[in-house]
């Protein structure tokens, strides 16, 4: 997504059992991708509480 702004207020978090995180575990080993988790109130603060991704990351280039 480009330029894609996400603002901490629409992302929502679950709380996960052992079964539930080893369905997890499996799906991941079967699609390929490690799925990331951390714990917000950990992280530093970044001024606006929002996320925004590397523009320069997803502009598109002529072969």
């Amino acid at each position: 997504m480009k330029g894609c702004v996400m603002n901490m207020e629409e992302v929502k978090f679950a709380q996960l059992d052992h079964t539930q995180l080893e369905k997890i575990n499996e799906l991941e080993k079967k699609i390929g991708v490690t799925l990331v988790a951390y714990d917000a109130a950990a992280m530093p603060n970044q001024g606006s509480g929002s996320y925004e991704t590397d523009k320069g990351a997803h502009q598109n280039h002529p072969s």
